[in-house]
């Protein structure tokens, strides 16, 4: 971050009103290299108009997560096997995936594939043996369920498209909306569930690393614009996930202006002492931050609103302590 700017939002911490780097040549290979670990997770229920297996809303779950990279050159280069449970009960697997990473629209499409078998294919990652039995008559895949991960500085962001991953109930058609970001050392996911009739949402669940819990929030911006200049004409034009520890989104107005949102807490180093959460407005190009404000770091919400363009950033999960040191 260059003096400049870095001035700026030091002076916007004291009461007054860049450039992401480039993504590397093979992001394939370096979500590859990143991912595979082990994760421990809170799952937390947020919200649910009936109930997630008798689960409360605010519940949460230790989750634990392996991820490994396996060779099955005949699915791909870049295999990744997935188990999750539990965290008290590791022989009661919940989920086993594959994943194939390969390149797709300026980021990393992940394919996932179920085993028919699950129980026979129990830790895959540690067998050999079974990882060369393996045949494609042992693998199911959905393409509406594929995840589309774009590079973010040094994390990967992204999830389902559109409504064909398909969670259907009894008597109910739904559709799931799976948000994922993976990075060194933080791996956080948001499952919802809507209706296909009215896209009205169900349930949603998010899950946070364990160790991150008190470092690191998730916020959802909405972020509107107006073609007219005027605030009371205000429409919405995107929706993001960006954590707090310097998350960003990129996005492009209709009228072609290229510009950033950034989210900062404890990550800002102007920011010591003082416990701001900071949303930064870039514009391409642009040495100087367009806008910047701030409120208090244990507010769940935070806006910035410039009459033509107003950004409202909202925490996935609210009223979580602040860790003080």
């Amino acid at each position: 971050m260059n003096a400049a700017r870095a001035l700026a939002v030091a002076a916007a911490l004291a009461g007054a009103p860049g450039t992401a780097a480039a993504a590397p040549a093979d992001d394939v290979a370096t979500l590859a290299a990143w991912w595979p670990g082990i994760y421990d997770t809170a799952e937390q229920l947020v919200f649910s108009t009936h109930g997630v297996a008798g689960r409360a809303e605010g519940s949460e779950l230790r989750v634990r997560t392996i991820v490994s990279r396996i060779a099955v050159p005949w699915l791909g280069r870049y295999v990744l096997y997935v188990e999750e449970f539990l965290h008290d009960d590791p022989e009661n697997l919940r989920r086993q995936v594959l994943l194939r990473l390969e390149q797709a629209n300026g980021g990393v499409r992940v394919r996932q594939y179920t085993l028919r078998n699950p129980a026979h294919f129990r830790h895959l990652h540690r067998s050999p043996r079974l990882i060369a039995s393996l045949t494609v008559d042992d693998l199911e895949a959905d393409p509406g369920c594929d995840l589309v991960l774009r590079r973010e500085v040094t994390q990967f962001i992204g999830g389902t498209e559109g409504n064909a991953c398909r969670d259907d109930a009894p008597n109910e058609a739904r559709y799931l909306d799976y948000r994922l970001l993976v990075g060194q050392d933080l791996y956080w996911y948001r499952k919802r569930h809507f209706r296909v009739a009215d896209n009205v949402l169900e349930d949603e669940i998010a899950g946070y690393t364990w160790f991150q819990l008190y470092a690191a929030r998730l916020f959802s911006c909405r972020v509107r614009w107006s073609p007219s200049g005027r605030r009371a004409d205000l429409r919405d034009l995107l929706a993001v996930d960006v954590h707090d520890q310097g998350g960003r989104a990129n996005f492009t107005t209709p009228d072609g202006r290229r510009l950033e949102i950034e989210l900062h807490a404890e990550d800002w180093p102007f920011a010591a002492g003082r416990d701001s959460l900071i949303l930064i407005l870039d514009e391409a190009g642009a040495n100087d931050p367009l806008a910047t404000t701030w409120t208090p770091i244990g507010r769940d919400a935070i806006t910035l609103d410039l009459g033509w363009l107003a950004v409202r950033c909202a925490a996935v999960v609210p009223d979580r302590p602040v860790r003080r040191t």
